[in-house]
């Protein structure tokens, strides 16, 4: 399996990277949450491990968003060892919150543990099914009534965002902090722009729409005649 490091601790993550190895995994290391969010997009990871410092720090807010919108299993390391911070991560979706220094033999126990409940779990959550809209979150790709649709990393994001709030309603502010990392909307235009592109996509042809817009709020994934 894969797991993505993010950690601005070169040395932890290299050791990180050489336990995985002995036991059978490969590992990308990333410094800073940018690289590592455009990398999950772009590459199929199992698991993620990821060092916060405080609450609302860049990776804290990678943790909050990042559990929005794909399914993978993120466990915290930290120096931060207050009750507080990690209780928050956890709600925040985290599903291991472990204090530095770590001692290695109990980390990667911990590792072992959440990979095999990956293993167990992966083919009911390998895809979101909607109709006949199929997302594919292994492989990053959609098809509907069969056919592939070919999509661009942010427009897979941003429908998969939309497609597991179906049915409520998700305005230009949360796509563009949650999804696009950008909550400035001076340039509102250019999620319009962006989502009737994908709706082209996907609706296009198609006398069922899945995506529709509430003008001057934001949008809804569902199938409506």
């Amino acid at each position: 399996m894969k797991i993505l490091i993010v950690d601005k601790d070169l040395p932890f993550a290299m050791r990180l990277t050489n336990e995985l190895i002995s036991i059978g995994h490969t590992s990308n290391i990333y410094s800073n949450c940018k690289q590592a969010y455009d990398a999950s997009l772009n590459i199929s990871h199992d698991l993620i491990i990821i060092n916060i410092d405080y609450i609302g720090d860049e990776s804290s807010i990678f943790v909050e968003s990042f559990n929005k919108i794909q399914s993978i299993p993120i466990i915290v390391t930290s120096q931060n060892g207050e009750l507080e911070t990690k209780i928050y991560h956890l709600k925040a979706g985290a599903v291991d919150y472990v204090v530095k220094p770590v001692d290695f033999e109990e980390f990667i126990a911990r590792v072992k543990l959440q990979l095999r409940k990956i293993h167990h779990q992966s083919a009911p959550t390998s895809k979101l099914v909607f109709d006949d809209l199929i997302i594919h979150l292994s492989k990053n790709c959609v098809e509907r009534n069969g056919k592939l649709i070919n999509l661009t990393k942010q427009e897979f994001a941003t429908l998969l965002y939309l497609a597991r709030r179906k049915g409520e309603l998700v305005t230009r502010e949360e796509l563009f902090e949650n999804v696009w990392g950008n909550s400035n909307l001076n340039s509102s235009n250019l999620i319009n722009v962006a989502i009737r592109r994908l709706r082209r996509k996907l609706d296009e042809g198609h006398d069922r729409k899945f995506l529709h817009t509430v003008h001057g709020i934001g949008y809804i994934a569902e199938y409506r005649d």
